[in-house]
């Protein structure tokens, strides 16, 4: 599969993987009586909305990003601690879900359509079933493989990241005012360990053992 191909199968996953995350997102603080995402515009499907064009940017280059954080308000939960962790929690599950369901189907029907296309070809005297099933099988393959890593890289505990959130209703308020404090400085802590590739020494191999367990 030439590089071109290659290319264009990994862009469904880096479009949608965060938008999923951020659909999630809106809808789970939406049901817990939160009217900020609707206020906002983000209880809607329409994918656009949830586009935000440098997060897709990593996705594609980095396999890692985000989509466009939707605004929650934590105060209008009947249980503040539980509404936070369930609206951050849902999208890292669903993403992880969805990732690890598209890698299963793969895994499990390869050898069915790859022979199927085989024989047709054979049959017509041409490759082009053969490679539509390649482009297929990749495309299906690495959208389940970015919605895991997504996943994964919402367990850093900074901004934009999911598990910023989390942090949050575990620490004292004085920790919380120092994270806060120092939200940028991590940002830019955050970006130059995804440029440097340090970040894969966690993200990977987290990522590889999910990819494992549903790999036929």
């Amino acid at each position: 599969m030439n590089a071109f191909i290659s290319f264009l199968a990994i862009l469904p996953g880096a479009f949608f993987a965060p938008i999923i995350h951020e659909f999630v997102k809106a809808r789970v603080s939406a049901a817990l009586g939160d009217p900020s995402p609707k206020k906002n515009g983000f209880i809607t499907w329409n994918p656009l909305k949830f586009f935000e064009p440098i997060g897709f940017f990593m996705m594609l280059y980095f396999h890692v990003g985000w989509g466009q954080p939707v605004t929650t308000s934590p105060f209008y939960y009947k249980d503040k601690r539980k509404g936070i962790a369930l609206t951050y929690i849902a999208p890292i599950v669903t993403n992880l879900f969805v990732g690890m369901v598209s890698i299963f189907f793969v895994s499990l029907s390869a050898n069915f359509f790859f022979e199927r296309a085989i024989n047709f070809s054979l049959a017509n005297e041409s490759t082009w079933a053969i490679t539509l099933v390649q482009y297929f099988q990749r495309t299906v393959r690495v959208f389940g493989e970015l919605n895991i890593r997504l996943a994964v890289f919402n367990l850093i505990p900074i901004y934009p990241m999911a598990m910023s959130k989390l942090l949050h209703i575990f620490v004292s308020p004085e920790t919380s005012m120092r994270l806060n404090q120092n939200e940028k400085i991590l940002q830019v802590l955050l970006f130059l360990l995804l440029m440097f590739g340090t970040l894969e020494i966690f993200i990977s191999p987290v990522s590889n053992i999910f990819i494992r367990a549903v790999t036929l």
